[in-house]
């Protein structure tokens, strides 16, 4: 009898490819796509499943609050406060080093 575990294992992370770059003896750089989807995956994983939920759901699937509400559980005003903590988070993540700065003064 198999075990019901490890075909969810491989399920996790269908998005993750890896490829020679991730070998570090081979030396090859990761290319600038990669590298973005990356930090791009880390943030989103760096969030609780409620807001990253909320996010997926309202920026990709375009829902609205009130539907999003009643697929997670939450209220709609939570809702939109978890969208807007997760773009913000995003965003912050995936700033080039130089421009993070001017975006926490103005």
């Amino acid at each position: 009898m198999r075990n019901p575990l490890s075909q969810t294992r491989s399920l996790e992370r269908p998005w993750c490819v890896t490829t020679d770059n991730d070998n570090p003896r081979t030396g090859a750089m990761p290319s600038s796509v990669e590298r973005v989807w990356s930090e791009f995956m880390s943030a989103l994983d760096a969030l609780a499943p409620d807001v990253r939920a909320a996010f997926l759901l309202h920026e990709v699937f375009e829902a609205g609050y009130d539907d999003i509400a009643s697929l997670i559980g939450q209220p709609a005003d939570t809702c939109r406060t978890h969208v807007e903590y997760a773009r913000e988070h995003a965003l912050s993540r995936m700033r080039p080093p130089g421009r993070q700065a001017k975006a926490q003064t103005q």
